[in-house]
C-alpha cells in the first residue's frame, strides 16, 4: 500500500524495463542506486531530482503519469499520514478500527493512534455506549503518555462527556487532572481556565455549590488571565452557585455586572449566555415578565439549535406558570424534535418533565400514553436509555396524586398503562 522512495524507484524502473546501469549516464552509479532501492541509503533531495530527471529522459516523460516529483520524493510516513487524514473523515471508522490501528502501530504514528481512539470515544458517546466511550478515551490518554504527548485536552473532553452523562464524581476527577496537567505542561493555555470552569459547573450539578464557588473565586483572583471571554463564563458560573446559596435576588447582581460593563461589547458571542441565565434567574424568582424579556433577548443570539430549544423551553415554562397552557404547549411542541433527537440526556429529561407537568395539569391522560410510546421508539433507535423509560413510568404515579377526581375509565386506563 505504501512504498519507500527506494521501493518507488525500483517499481518504476521495473515498470519501464530499465536496468540500474541505465542511470550511469546521469551520474547515478549502479551500486548507489541499489543502496537507495534497498533502503540502505537515504538520498538527498538533489539526488532524487537527478534520478527523477533521468526517468523523464529514459521514459520520454511517461514517469510523470505515475508520480509527480513531490509524490516521488514523499517519505512513507507522510504517505501514511495523508492517507489516514482521508480515512479518518470516514463514517466507517468503527468498522475499520483494527485495520487502521495496525497501520499506525506499524509506522509508530503515535498522534494518529491517539486521534483514532479519541474519535472512537466520540462515536460511542453519540451511540450512548458510555462504557466503550470511557474505554477509548482512557486508551487515548494512555497512548498520549506513552508517546510523551500532552494529554490535558483528552482529559478535558473526557471530563466534559462524563459530566454530560451524569457521572459527576468521575468527571470531577478527570477535569481536575485536565487542569493539573494543563497547568504543568502548558500554563498559558485556555484549557487551564476551561477545565476549572467545567469543574465548577460539575460541582454545581452535584449540588456542591460551595466547592464550585471556591473554584470560580480562585479563577477570579487572576482576572487578567481569563482571556477570550472566560471572565464572562466564570461570572455566570459564580451566579449559578450563589443562586443556590443565597437566592436568585442576591445572585442576579453578577449578571448585571456583566451587562453594565463593556466586556460584552468585546465578546458579543457570550451575550446569549448572560441573557439566558438572567431569564432563568427571574423565572426562579417568579418574575415572569422580566424572565420573558430576558429570554426573548437571548433567543435570537443563541448560536446552536439545541441552545435555542432550551431557551424556547423556558419560555414555554413561563407561559405554563402564568396559566397560558395553549401557549406553553406551542413552545413545548416547537422544541420537541430538536431536544429529543439531541445527545443531551439531561435536556431530554427537562423537556419530558415540562411536558408531563402540562399533561397532568390538564388531565390529558391519553397524551401521556402517546408520549411514552414515542419515548419507546427513541429507545429502539438508541436515542433514549430503556432504564430511564421505566423510571419515568414509575414516577408518573406521583404526578397524578392530588389531581381532580378521574372518571372510572381513566382509572382503568392508568392502571392498565402502569402495569403493562
Amino acid at each position: 500500500m505504501f512504498l519507500t522512495v527506494g521501493e518507488k524507484i525500483r517499481q518504476a524502473r521495473q515498470q519501464f524495463n530499465l536496468k540500474q546501469g541505465s542511470f550511469r549516464n546521469f551520474g547515478i552509479t549502479q551500486h548507489y542506486l541499489s543502496m537507495i532501492e534497498t533502503n540502505k541509503r537515504q538520498a538527498p533531495e538533489q539526488t532524487l531530482r537527478d534520478i527523477y530527471d533521468a526517468f523523464i529522459n529514459l521514459t520520454n516523460g511517461e514517469i510523470e503519469s505515475f508520480y509527480t516529483f513531490e509524490e516521488f520524493c514523499l517519505p512513507i510516513e507522510l504517505q501514511v499520514s495523508r492517507w489516514l487524514d482521508q480515512q479518518l473523515n470516514s463514517e466507517t471508522l468503527p468498522q475499520r478500527y483494527e485495520e487502521l490501528m495496525l497501520i499506525v502501530e506499524k509506522y509508530s504514528l503515535g498522534e494518529y493512534m491517539i486521534f483514532i481512539d479519541e474519535r472512537m470515544g466520540e462515536y460511542y458517546f453519540k451511540a450512548q455506549d458510555y462504557s466503550m466511550m470511557a474505554y477509548y478515551y482512557r486508551r487515548a490518554i494512555g497512548n498520549s503518555r506513552k508517546f510523551s504527548l500532552n494529554p490535558s485536552s483528552l482529559y478535558f473532553e473526557f471530563g466534559r462527556r462524563l459530566r454530560k452523562i451524569g457521572k459527576y464524581d468521575e468527571a470531577v476527577l478527570v477535569l481536575s487532572l485536565a487542569f493539573l496537567v494543563a497547568k504543568e505542561l502548558s500554563p498559558d493555555s485556555l484549557l487551564v481556565c476551561d477545565a476549572q470552569i467545567y469543574l465548577a459547573l460539575t460541582y454545581h450539578r452535584m449540588k456542591e455549590y460551595r466547592l464550585g464557588l471556591e473554584v470560580v473565586n480562585e479563577l477570579l483572583k487572576n482576572k487578567d488571565n481569563l482571556k477570550e471571554g472566560r471572565y464572562v463564563g466564570t461570572l455566570i458560573v459564580k451566579e449559578l452557585c450563589m443562586r443556590r446559596l443565597e437566592g436568585a435576588e442576591k445572585s442576579r447582581k453578577y449578571l448585571y455586572e456583566l451587562l453594565d460593563s463593556d466586556i460584552l461589547n468585546q465578546f458579543p458571542s457570550f451575550s446569549h449566555y448572560v441573557y439566558h441565565s438572567l431569564g432563568w434567574n427571574y423565572l426562579e424568582s417568579q418574575k415572569y415578565e422580566k424572565a420573558l424579556e430576558a429570554l426573548q433577548k437571548a433567543l435570537p443570539l443563541r448560536p446552536k439549535q439545541l441552545d435555542k430549544a432550551i431557551t424556547t423551553l423556558l419560555i414555554g415554562r413561563i407561559y405554563f406558570e402564568i396559566g397560558q397552557y395553549e401557549e406553553a404547549q406551542k413552545y413545548y411542541s416547537e422544541t420537541k424534535e430538536t431536544i429529543l433527537m439531541s445527545e443531551s440526556l439531561r435536556t431530554k429529561l427537562l423537556w419530558i418533565d415540562e411536558q408531563l407537568d402540562l399533561y397532568c395539569k390538564l388531565n390529558q391522560i391519553h397524551q401521556v400514553k402517546e408520549l411514552f410510546i414515542e419515548l419507546k421508539s427513541l429507545v429502539d433507535i438508541d436515542k433514549f436509555p430503556e432504564s430511564m423509560l421505566y423510571e419515568l413510568k414509575t414516577s408518573m404515579y406521583k404526578r397524578f396524586e392530588g389531581l381532580s377526581p378521574l372518571r372510572r375509565e381513566e382509572y382503568l386506563f392508568l392502571y392498565n398503562f402502569f402495569t403493562s
